[in-house]
């Protein structure tokens, strides 16, 4: 059985009640929202929480196929059916029996194709490519999306018919930015992976790299934090992850250096944060540090002596 999502945010524990509850459907679900929010884990966790368990769980990732090879890999065929087609093969449909069919990223299948499955979803039924013996499906079909299928259908790229009969169940995941409060739990979620394979003997994050973690919008969702946390295990030393482990882009957002704070910074408070920043990042290196901040060691030595940042005789200058 697969990971449960992970989660303390008021908006997931209404999600995934949600979820809970049209699990044991048979209704077609469709998982929208932003790439890497967790839409594959929700579909996962709905087939392995309903009364197809036990059966198979398939995957057809949309944007990978072209139409001619999507719809051979959805609906199978028989022997000669085109050039290549040697032998007869069963396509995902068949393959789900008993179980569900996740369409990964519907809003890429090709029109022809979204017609052809409009069909299978109304009538339950459909044909392998150069057959003519029809076949019935008995699989629960889940479909995702990581773009607005609403406006997809406005502009003509997705068909209406086929929104409305995959949308029956539809189940929006909120990006992580609107679930602050899940970061953390997934950030140690994580690294107790790591830890349990191997990867690091880490135990948690200092109070700087919280308020990184924490500030930081996550436009990469949870994908870009699993990241980050495997970059920091590679930098870490000892049992705490220090700012300085983690990526950069963590501070190409300002409001990552006001997170948790009642107001917003002035530039005063933004550069001394930076100058302590780039400092742990270059190991304390005053040399290295002023190259990054773009000005001379002295500068950097009369701005640290100005904000009251450490400048005594320690200070390593390699």
């Amino acid at each position: 059985m697969s990971r449960a999502p992970v989660f303390a945010s008021a908006a997931m524990r209404e999600l995934m009640a949600q979820a809970l509850r049209v699990a044991a459907a048979r209704s077609p679900v469709l998982l929208e929202g932003e790439s890497g929010c967790g839409k594959d884990l929700l579909a996962r966790y709905l087939h392995e929480h309903g009364e197809r368990a036990a059966g198979p769980f398939v995957t057809l990732h949309c944007p990978s196929l072209s139409a001619e090879l999507a719809e051979s890999e959805l609906f199978g065929h028989e022997k000669g059916a085109f050039t290549d087609a040697r032998m007869a093969k069963p396509g995902r449909l068949e393959a789900a029996e008993g179980g569900t069919l996740y369409l990964d990223q519907v809003q890429d299948l090709e029109p022809t194709l979204q017609a052809k499955l409009l069909r299978v979803v109304e009538e339950r039924r459909f044909e392998r490519l150069g057959g003519t013996r029809t076949l019935s499906l008995d699989a629960r079909i889940i479909a995702s999306a990581n773009v607005d299928l609403r406006q997809a259908v406005a502009t003509g790229r997705f068909r209406e018919d086929l929104f409305h009969r995959l949308a029956v169940v539809p189940l929006r995941l909120p990006p992580l930015r609107e679930r602050r409060e899940d970061v953390l739990p997934l950030a140690l979620c994580f690294l107790d992976d790591l830890r349990g394979r191997g990867r690091t003997a880490a135990r948690g994050f200092a109070d700087d790299a919280l308020v990184l973690l924490r500030g930081y919008s996550w436009p990469g969702n949870v994908r870009e934090l699993r990241a980050a946390v495997e970059r920091a295990v590679l930098y870490a030393d000892g049992e705490t992850i220090g700012a300085a482990a983690l990526p950069g882009t963590l501070l190409e957002q300002p409001q990552t250096l006001w997170a948790g704070q009642s107001s917003r910074p002035t530039l005063k408070q933004l550069e001394q944060a930076y100058i302590r920043y780039v400092l742990q990042a270059e190991g304390g290196s005053q040399t290295r540090a002023a190259a990054v901040l773009g000005i001379s060691r002295k500068a950097l030595w009369e701005k640290r002596r100005r904000y009251g940042l450490d400048t005594g005789p320690a200070d390593k200058e390699q």
